[in-house]
């Protein structure tokens, strides 16, 4: 034994002892000393040790891998450490590790990080200490071994910090700026796959592909024609000629603003309290919209936060800024407006980070946040941008309450309104080139550059006014005319504008309303983000700015990030309702980061963005699950995307199958069949939304995207298929699987409805049983049915019929389902017995999934 205790009588191998590299040598050193000098008990337990390292992949090969603070130290610290050495740490006596310069601060002679002498950093003795280790043993989360030995790594490499990844601008790798944008996509997928030693899955078969990327871009299935089209389509270019259609489809919009509604906590009601109706579905249809007509996404941005504040705002503009007016309110009695000014705008603060930003402040409303580096004051100072909005802070109950302009009713109406616009365009324009001929004095000059799109018409139809020589005088009286026609149709729609004079914003001590601290503060951005631009105004256009600039390094990741998810059901970083330190990490950083910058180069441009997506061979792949890749949750991408369709889309698909879907684009929220009494139930006496009176003829059969949101009771489908109440901001549906579901699958009135017309439609145009199914399935699969698929329904069918026809007045019953007429010349018992195939079929896999 004397040479093992010559070797733990050397500090250098008893400190390095708890690190597996040095112990890999130590055991190495051991079995090559002379076997006389070493008992062969020692040899043995070396050995085993070296055994054991080997097993577990450790050793010197990972020893020398670099560590990543960002990635793989900072989670620990934020998820470990930083409850009580964090930013909003308490108490001064503690070490702070939020930064370099805290975690190397002389502590009276020793530092927790000691970059000069490594070994004797308190991290490294306290993470493996016995008797007073950290985190104390009281700790409800303690390290994991993997994760000391990272931390020891780390400490013995410098110990040294950079910012958190999210915080630093996107770059794109310069090698790949040349190459298709698509193919870069799949090589940074690939990168991953190689790693793992597997290749991406076969492509999908076309059936599978055509169904997959209409619902991924439409919420809906290609049409019998289009598809038809494709599959018979032989040319190179056939799938993305299916794409491009599917992106000019105007249901496109329809689907995509669903998930932007989310975000936005869009609904019909206040909210609160009464929850009764608010007018404010113009800003829905504007939604819709802006998708189709391909907005750039900064536009979009812009528009919402600030349209009201940019030079001579469009109808568009200002009626996007409803964005700003969304957040839930009341006008309960003994409700304190101070209080709810405050409420009010911790709401909107909140959506906006987590719209914008993918970032949790709601920490930072009481107290600097104790995981990301945002203070306090950086809050209030966010907050101030939002806190001279003109609406006051209680609604009063009413429909329209603050600042409200007239809106076009629906999409058609818009779509009139975009004419009438462009012809005042053009005749405005054509007459300001011609200033100099027409005979203005100087206010008439002032109130044509001042004067709204309204008051130049006027001066143009005037044919004794300063235009009079002009010969626009007719034409200027029918637009004048066309425009008061149109606007007579207008409903109104709540939108923003700010007071003449700020409103003073104070830090509020612990988030309470009644106790302001220190002086005004001027509005300001969160400064871990980027700085605010110099030549950008104080107000929320500046904000916009802030927003969309190249530097800023959130808001690109988080857009994409939001489009990945809608596209493959999963985000990137797939907690996208927070990028910070107690976020998971990016699955793939590097793409997150070539799809920022792509985006902000490509003049963010949402369909360009998508089309890449859908057309990559990552989307493309087989979503069958694959032996011997263990990827459950399909982090890496090795097969395509598979998942449950959104209540909203599981409605919308039975409604298209069975011909009763209304395409009528935009109007005030639609109310489907419901139990009865469930508003009531919910209901303050004095609401105007207490009572739930159900719709009839075809706006029964509207998309669900127009389905009438009242946030204290939503749509019982909605909420049972996990739809968001839309109290709050969501950017992520949780997704459950429960029998309840299947219950209402196979029983919810507009269910049976829908399979009841269904079923009609198959007896209609097929001849026999054979034909109706693949008819079936080729509308809900894109497909024929499989032989077991065809076996099981031809039994449910024979089983139905002998059924029925025992027992007419139960098929008449069944048949007596919803408002729709039924064609009473088919055979009941056949008609009921299809009924409930269609029904079984629309609640199996094959109808309710992308796959």
């Amino acid at each position: 034994m004397a040479a093992w205790r010559h070797v733990l009588s050397t500090k250098k191998v008893i400190l390095k002892f708890v690190d597996i590299g040095n112990l890999y040598l130590s055991c190495l050193f051991f079995l090559s000393t002379p076997k006389s000098a070493i008992n062969k008990i020692m040899r043995i337990l070396c050995g085993l040790v070296l055994v054991l390292l080997g097993l577990s992949g450790t050793g010197l090969a990972q020893e020398a891998e670099p560590v990543s603070f960002s990635r793989q130290i900072l989670p620990i610290l934020s998820n470990k450490c930083f409850v009580c050495h964090g930013p909003d740490a308490h108490d001064d006596s503690l070490v702070r590790l939020d930064s370099f310069a805290g975690a190397t601060s002389d502590l009276g002679g020793y530092r927790a990080i000691d970059t000069a002498n490594p070994e004797t950093s308190q991290i490294l003795l306290r993470i493996h200490s016995d008797d007073d280790p950290m985190p104390p043993e009281e700790a409800t989360k303690k390290l994991t071994n993997a994760e000391r030995q990272l931390l020891t790594r780390w400490i013995r490499a410098g110990g040294n910090y950079t910012v958190h990844w999210a915080f630093v601008a996107p770059e794109r790798k310069s090698l790949e700026t040349n190459a298709d944008k698509t193919e870069v996509l799949d090589s940074l997928i690939e990168r991953q796959l190689k790693q793992k030693g597997i290749d991406f899955a076969p492509l999908a078969d076309r059936e599978t592909l055509a169904r997959r990327v209409a619902l991924v871009l439409t919420g809906l299935p290609p049409e019998p024609e289009l598809l038809s089209s494709f599959l018979n389509d032989e040319r190179p270019d056939a799938y993305s000629r299916l794409v491009d259609q599917l992106l000019e489809s105007p249901r496109f919009g329809e689907h995509q603003a669903r998930y932007w509604l989310d975000a936005v906590r869009y609904g019909d009601t206040h909210g609160l309290h009464l929850d009764n109706r608010r007018g404010i579905y113009p800003y829905r249809d504007w939604v819709v919209k802006a998708y189709n007509d391909n907005l750039p996404l900064d536009d979009f941005i812009t528009w919402q936060l600030a349209g009201d504040l940019l030079p001579n705002p469009t109808l568009q503009q200002q009626v996007a800024t409803g964005f700003v007016r969304l957040n839930p309110s009341t006008a309960e009695g003994g409700a304190i407006p101070a209080e709810f000014q405050a409420k009010n705008n911790f709401d909107r603060v909140e959506t906006f980070g987590t719209v914008f930003l993918g970032m949790s402040l709601t920490c930072a409303r009481c107290h600097t946040h104790k995981y990301d580096p945002i203070q306090q004051t950086e809050y209030y100072r966010l907050l101030a941008f939002f806190n001279s909005t003109a609406e006051p802070a209680m609604d009063g109950n009413s429909y329209t309450y603050g600042t409200v302009v007239k809106a076009p009713e629906d999409q058609a109406a818009w779509s009139e309104w975009d004419s009438i616009e462009l012809a005042q365009e053009k005749l405005i324009a054509d007459a300001s080139a011609r200033l100099d001929e027409a005979d203005l004095s100087e206010e008439q000059l002032k109130q044509w550059t001042n004067g709204s799109i309204n008051d130049r018409l006027a001066m143009l139809a005037d044919s004794k006014g300063p235009f009079g020589k002009f010969d626009d005088q007719v034409y200027a009286k029918v637009i004048q005319n066309s425009t008061v026609k149109a606007e007579q149709e207008f409903t109104t729609t709540l939108v923003a504008r700010d007071l003449p004079e700020p409103r003073p914003t104070h830090l509020l001590k612990r988030g309470e309303y009644d106790l302001p601290a220190g002086d005004p503060l001027e509005p300001g951005i969160i400064e871990v983000m980027g700085s605010f631009p110099d030549d950008a105004p104080k107000n929320r256009l500046g904000l916009a700015r802030w927003l969309t600039s190249r530097k800023h390094p959130l808001t690109s990741r988080v857009m994409v990030n939001q489009i990945w998810q809608r596209v493959f059901g999963h985000g990137l970083v797939r907690t996208p309702e927070d990028f910070g330190v107690q976020g998971q990490q990016p699955t793939h950083p590097e793409l997150l980061d070539w799809l920022a910058v792509e985006l902000q180069e490509g003049g963010w441009n949402l369909k360009q963005m998508m089309r890449m997506m859908v057309t990559s061979r990552t989307f493309c792949q087989s979503s069958a699950w694959r032996d011997g890749v263990d990827d459950p949750e399909n982090k890496l991408f090795a097969r395509g995307p598979s998942y449950r369709l959104d209540a909203e889309v599981l409605r919308d698909l039975g409604l298209w199958a069975s011909q009763l879907l209304d395409p009528t684009m935009g109007g005030e929220g639609v109310k489907p069949y419901q139990p009865p009494g469930m508003w009531l139930a919910m209901a303050h006496p004095g609401s105007n939304t207490k009572n739930y009176v159900r719709d009839e003829g075809q706006r029964l059969y509207r998309r669900s995207l127009y389905v009438y949101w009242k946030r204290t009771s939503p749509h019982p489908m909605m909420t049972l298929f996990d739809a968001p109440s839309r109290e709050a901001s969501c950017v992520r549906r949780s997704p459950t699987n429960t029998s309840l579901q299947s219950l209402a699958l196979m029983n919810e009135t507009q269910r049976i409805e829908m399979a009841r017309m269904f079923a009609e439609r198959l007896i209609r145009d097929a001849n026999d049983d054979s034909a109706r199914l693949d008819l079936m399935f080729r509308l809900l699969a894109c497909r024929n049915p499989s032989k077991p698929e065809r076996d099981t329904c031809n039994h449910l069918l024979n089983a139905m019929r002998q059924r029925f026809d025992g027992d007419i007045p139960a098929a008449e019953k069944l048949l007596g389902y919803g408002d729709a007429p039924r064609n009473k010349k088919l055979n009941a018992a056949e008609h009921a017995a299809w009924t409930q195939v269609a029904a079984t079929v629309l609640a199996s896999d094959v109808a309710i999934l992308i796959y």
